[in-house]
């Protein structure tokens, strides 16, 4: 019986897993540079933290989240980090301070939908969430930092699209407005979006169906109906992507898919990814904590999928090519050779060297080179019967080719020097 892995979760190893830890470290890196510290969420939460939260009409809640269902409780794999946030923030009163207070986060999600390319069923999502703070000021910031890390692999093929989806009073207005547009035209929309109508009348306009795109391309634009308050933070907000340097144009059909955003709302999209376009995005949800019983405090956040700024460094060639490699390779022909070189390695070692060995005594030297060269080692270091007579051991540069022998006496302090200096 062949086991494979589950299909849409993917096994991560080797040079891949390279290129991957390499842009996960740079895209912490970013995040600390602005003041964000980390926090982890459990892989498995309570069914409510989502249900009573994202929204009772959304894709997730209605059929994506993973359910592991006992005697008493029904749990879920978490499907969004958001929600899992905002459940540790209220739990551990991480609000409490009533000041500023900035988090990321880098952990698995799940969904239940059918795999494609940027869409998986397990994916990785970054994650920054800034909360205690209601200005627009934070929320330029918070997209300020998702632009800053695209602009920092080198990808400048996306484009930064906000939004305001009001407050609850003028989104409700906003609501009826709608729902007195899209009345008529109910039956020409796809089947999901009739299911939207009554509850969800806004998540129309973020449909991906082509007949309900040119339908919603006439409805009436949120931006009319703002109330003053929420005009006004928009218009900051832009202002202050204006002096970061953002390039940003406005569309008034974001909504995005989950029911907790207020204000605004924002994506980055690029044409690297085909048909999923979208590479990260966020908003504001001040009302979020409320829907947990809590007191309100304003947040604003966004999520980055891993996997789709894979895709988008990968078509502009932007990820490193190997994986990193060993210092030195040691090959001891015989058993005191072995005797002496592997507590060596052991020690260069614990100084941080990679030093990789083979712990098969009955291999040849052409063999040891042989592997040398498999792993792209910078040096070999020989070491037989014949050069333990002479009190010296042979390193060999195996890219230049040269040779050099070195006495045993001083081996250990010349390898550490020229580990210093390896590039």
């Amino acid at each position: 019986m062949e086991i494979r892995s589950v299909r849409g979760m993917s096994d991560l190893f080797g040079g891949e897993l390279h290129q991957w830890s390499h842009v996960e470290g740079k895209i912490k890196e970013i995040f600390k540079s602005f003041g964000y510290s980390e926090i982890r969420t459990p892989v498995l939460e309570k069914i409510e933290v989502f249900s009573g939260t994202v929204g009772d009409e959304t894709d997730i809640v209605e059929k994506q989240m993973y359910r592991v269902v006992t005697d008493s409780e029904t749990y879920v794999l978490r499907p969004e980090g958001t929600a899992s946030f905002m459940r540790a923030v209220i739990e551990h009163r991480l609000n409490s301070s009533g000041q500023a207070s900035r988090f990321f986060y880098y952990l698995p999600m799940f969904r239940h939908e059918r795999p494609q390319k940027g869409r998986l069923r397990q994916f990785h999502q970054f994650g920054a969430e800034l909360i205690n703070d209601a200005s627009p000021e934070a929320d330029a910031e918070l997209i300020t930092v998702l632009d800053q890390i695209y602009k920092s692999f080198g990808i400048s093929e996306y484009q930064v699209r906000v939004n305001s989806v009001g407050c609850n009073q003028c989104r409700n207005s906003y609501k009826e407005t709608l729902k007195q547009f899209f009345k008529p035209k109910l039956q020409e929309l796809c089947e999901q979006c009739q299911k939207r109508f009554d509850r969800a009348a806004m998540r129309i306009l973020d449909c991906k169906r082509e007949t309900c795109r040119d339908i919603a391309k006439s409805a009436p634009l949120i931006t009319h109906c703002l109330c003053a308050d929420c005009k006004a933070h928009h218009e900051k907000m832009k202002h202050c992507l204006t002096k970061a340097n953002v390039t940003f144009e406005e569309d008034p059909y974001i909504v995005r898919g989950l029911d907790y955003y207020t204000r605004t709302a924002f994506e980055f999209t690029s044409n690297l990814l085909g048909a999923q376009d979208a590479l990260g995005g966020g908003g504001r949800y001040d009302g979020l904590s409320a829907r947990f019983g809590a007191e309100s405090f304003p947040a604003v956040g966004f999520g980055l999928g891993m996997e789709r700024l894979m895709i988008a460094l990968q078509e502009k060639q932007l990820l490193p090519e190997t994986a990193s490699a060993p210092v030195f390779f040691f090959a001891p022909i015989g058993e005191k050779a072995f005797e002496i070189l592997y507590p060596l390695s052991l020690r260069l070692k614990r100084h941080g060297i990679w030093c990789d060995m083979s712990y098969d005594k009955t291999k040849g030297l052409k063999w040891f080179l042989k592997q040398a060269n498999r792993v792209n080692a910078k040096y070999s270091l020989l070491l037989g019967d014949e050069e333990l007579k002479n009190n010296i051991a042979v390193l060999k540069d195996m890219k230049q080719g040269s040779q050099e022998n070195i006495p045993l006496a001083s081996l250990e302090n010349e390898l550490l020097r020229r580990a210093q200096h390896a590039p």
